[in-house]
């Protein structure tokens, strides 16, 4: 597949319209169409269905789509960091952030990046930890803030100060709002709703001992967003970290520690045997400090 092919899809994908895509790309309709119609047989499947509102896309059309869109990113930003090592210090650092603690440590740190190197820009991607594990193998992303029960043995990293203590999310009318901490036998008769991450999930199940065989799971999540409505909504109680209710926090809600304390330390990794652009070799360089 060509490069610029590929930018071509992804402008009548966004589009949703070859007339559209022609006169953005500045490309002539039938060549435009010529390009899409040799895209698909060369990856042997539909990308595109026809009808009277436009140009929709195949299931394998969306599939396509991200990867084209990640193989353009990365090649636009890999231009931009071999330009960057013959002038100012600049480009792009691609991070991706779980929810943690750590962020307050890496947002200081990327500000006084920033005062010393202006021409610099961060691109941050959000997301639960199998998606941005994905991405830092795949290239995707140059560095990735993670809890440090992650399997380090691909990655070099540093680990930040602050620590994320585990406790559970609940409605502030709640009898467990009122306490400075709780034990896990006072939740373990509550509905609960746990992270959906396995390693999480069965770190969590083993806390409870004895009391696993009455837990009732009613709901599970990657990310707390959608977690925190539920409890908002009276649907059970969350265990989550302390460092994701600075994401999504709530007034309706009250994070309560688990006693005994139970913490985790954020890392901030990179893929082994990886060669970074400068701008991330060089916030590796000021982090690791």
């Amino acid at each position: 597949m060509k490069l610029q092919v590929l930018r071509y899809f992804i402008a009548v994908a966004e589009e949703r319209s070859i007339t559209r895509a022609s006169e953005v790309l500045h490309v002539t309709q039938p060549t435009l169409s010529r390009q899409l119609r040799e895209l698909e047989r060369e990856v042997g499947c539909a990308l595109f269905t026809r009808d009277a509102r436009g140009i929709r896309l195949t299931d394998d059309g969306w599939f396509l789509l991200n990867r084209a869109r990640e193989i353009v990113d990365l090649t636009d930003r890999t231009e931009r960091e071999l330009a960057s090592g013959r002038a100012e210090l600049s480009g792009t650092v691609a991070l991706g952030c779980t929810e943690s603690q750590g962020f307050h440590a890496l947002a200081d740190y990327m500000g006084a990046f920033l005062v010393q190197h202006p021409q610099v820009r961060f691109d941050l991607h959000t997301g639960y930890t199998d998606t941005i594990e994905e991405h830092i193998q795949s290239g995707v992303i140059d560095l990735a803030l993670l809890i440090s029960n992650v399997d380090t043995s691909e990655y070099r990293y540093v680990t930040l100060p602050q620590a994320d203590r585990w406790g559970v999310l609940v409605r502030r009318d709640s009898a467990l709002a009122e306490r400075g901490f709780v034990r896990l036998g006072d939740i373990a008769a509550e509905p609960l709703i746990l992270p959906r991450r396995a390693q999480a999930m069965g770190n969590i199940m083993n806390w409870f001992g004895p009391h696993r065989p009455d837990l009732r799971v009613v709901a599970t999540y990657s990310l707390l967003s959608n977690a925190v409505l539920l409890v908002e909504h009276g649907v059970g109680v969350a265990v989550c970290m302390d460092g994701a209710i600075g994401v999504r926090g709530s007034e309706r809600c009250v994070f309560v520690p688990l006693e005994p304390a139970r913490t985790q330390q954020s890392i901030l990794a990179w893929r082994r045997g990886r060669v970074l652009g400068p701008a991330a070799a060089a916030f590796i360089e000021m982090v690791s400090a």
